[in-house]
């Protein structure tokens, strides 16, 4: 027996029951490894797959416009989403709810400024883009949860907005993760 969340808490599941019940158009496969899901016919295939850093990274912008990408020196668990250095590559295009959080460490210089966000084969995805002004006291964190199309490869970077230099914060200080949330046509 497993337990399916319902609305109204968990729902008890006896292997080979039906689940229609809980959504006609819901079928899940349990006898497939990993399990498959179904919504109205279609497969919901799994892919996901995320990048972490660990280490002090330092970045200096001399003007604005300028992009330097984040450096990732740990790999998350994924699956059917590939793991290149300081890069995801989707392998199965579709919609995926993408996640990422930077951590930038305390600045001597008050007043600098500085973007950050989420890139598509070399191109930023204005959803994910973030802009704060650096914090002379306590780490400055970007981050940002959104859904997009995605195909190809993805990164996460900095766009500059005009002279920084700054350092990424000590432990964890950057992450990138993806997860798949369409069905098949």
């Amino acid at each position: 027996m497993f337990y399916v969340n319902g609305n109204g808490g968990p729902i008890p599941i006896r292997f080979g029951e039906d689940l229609n019940f809980i959504s006609p158009n819901l079928n899940i496969f349990l006898s497939d490894n990993p399990a498959t899901v179904e919504i109205d016919g279609k497969t919901m295939e799994s892919a996901f797959g995320g990048l972490f850093s660990n280490t002090v990274q330092s970045f200096d912008f001399t003007a604005s416009d300028q992009i330097d990408q984040i450096q990732f020196n740990n790999y998350m668990p994924s699956f059917n989403v590939g793991t290149n250095q300081n890069e995801l590559q989707v392998y199965i295009p579709g919609e995926y709810e993408i996640n990422f959080m930077i951590r930038i460490a305390p600045v001597e210089v008050p007043a600098q400024t500085v973007s950050a966000g989420v890139r598509q084969d070399g191109n930023f995805i204005d959803s994910t883009l973030q802009y704060s002004i650096l914090s002379t006291t306590e780490n400055t964190i970007l981050q940002g949860s959104v859904i997009e199309f995605l195909s190809g490869q993805v990164d996460l970077a900095f766009y500059s907005t005009g002279v920084a230099a700054f350092d990424l914060a000590l432990r964890t200080n950057a992450t990138l993760t993806i997860e798949r949330i369409s069905p098949q046509p």
